[in-house]
């Protein structure tokens, strides 16, 4: 928005030095962070207040061996913080006739709704065990993630078409194969629905999410500024997607909200993002990958992502079947506080780990 107001400033005659800033993708990345971290200053007190009077709070769970009763009580649903002041961010300083900025908000706002009602129906039935049944939010996910797949396959896609469907790999400068449309559409479908979930099973302990997604956020909005800069795609070997550089924005916004929102969720947490914040995170990333093209990158940049949900499904698939616990707990930070360790510690243990994801998947960058 304010990329047009500069334009229709400056075709009615005015026209100030300082607009010259606005044309720069890494301003509009900053100025975009910076918003929205300013936004969650401002307002984040006060919706916590009204999410708190409107009886919009964490019920619990009745878990036979995870003590949830010091959370209850502790407004859920905060997500719609990082929403809020992340679209507010992206409508001031993104170009809102980009194709590919318009394609990561719509995924962000449409996982964001899903969780809302998750979120919703768990305060309504006063237990976090009954929010959405795991059919209807499978249904609800792949109703945006089939679309997605065959949409990213088809001539509507922004990426070029040589791109759409090859396999790229890590410190790889050429892709590993052509997968064809049809092969590629379902990989899509696994991945994303894997990404999705890996990020919202996450999300069990105050702060524990964000830490690790602004680093996988911050990474891809790295990619996004180099394959949408010519200059930086030549020289690093990458394919140059022109318009990509705009994600760079979108990427920034969320990782100003999320650096707000850290200051109301680290523990004690005076609000919890609920399903409202993690599936919206966690769409987004899953389109973030795909629209870079490395998708790839994500088993490293979101490794803590992946051996929580690895952790769970192995727990889950393997475990149960043998009649016996691989895992003392699972996902994996319930077993690291069930064994003693207090919460806080745990928390920046794991963010500790993904900082050192996070550097490996940077030197992919230069290191292919």
């Amino acid at each position: 928005m304010i990329h047009l107001l500069v334009k229709l400033l400056e075709s009615a005659g005015v026209s100030f030095g300082f607009f010259r800033l606005f044309d720069y993708l890494s301003v509009n990345t900053l100025l975009a962070a910076l918003t929205a971290l300013l936004f969650q200053m401002a307002f984040g007190h006060r919706l916590i207040v009204f999410l708190y009077r409107k009886k919009f709070r964490d019920t619990g769970g009745e878990f036979a061996s995870l003590d949830t009763s010091s959370k209850r009580g502790t407004p859920t649903g905060g997500g719609l913080l990082i929403v809020l002041s992340s679209i507010t961010s992206i409508l001031l300083w993104g170009r809102l006739n980009n194709p590919y900025l318009w394609i990561i908000t719509s995924a962000f706002l449409y996982f964001a709704l899903v969780g809302f009602l998750d979120d919703f129906q768990k305060v309504r039935l006063k237990s976090s065990l009954y929010g959405l049944s795991q059919l209807a939010k499978t249904v609800m996910q792949l109703l945006y993630i089939v679309p997605f797949a065959l949409f990213f396959v088809s001539p509507l896609n922004p990426v070029p078409g040589p791109f759409r469907t090859k396999l790229f790999i890590p410190f790889m400068k050429n892709a590993l194969g052509d997968l064809g449309p049809a092969l590629f559409a379902a990989f899509i479908i696994f991945v994303f629905f894997s990404i999705l979930n890996a990020v919202n099973i996450t999300d069990g302990l105050d702060g524990l999410v964000s830490g690790p997604s602004i680093l996988t956020i911050a990474i891809y909005g790295i990619f996004g500024y180099i394959i949408g800069n010519k200059v930086l795609a030549a020289y690093l070997l990458f394919p140059l997607f022109p318009g990509a550089g705009e994600l760079s924005v979108f990427c920034g916004a969320l990782v100003g909200a999320l650096f707000g929102f850290l200051w109301y969720n680290t523990y004690p947490a005076e609000v919890f993002m609920g399903d409202t914040g993690s599936l919206s995170l966690g769409g987004s990333m899953a389109v973030l990958a795909f629209l870079t093209r490395q998708e790839m990158l994500f088993p490293i940049v979101g490794g803590v992502f992946v051996a929580m949900i690895g952790s769970s499904l192995v727990q889950e698939k393997i475990g149960m079947r043998l009649g016996r616990r691989i895992f003392l707990r699972a996902p994996i930070h319930h077993g690291l506080t069930y064994r003693g360790i207090a919460e806080p510690k745990v928390v920046i243990r794991i963010w500790i780990a993904s900082i050192l994801l996070a550097i490996l998947a940077a030197m992919s960058i230069k290191l292919r």
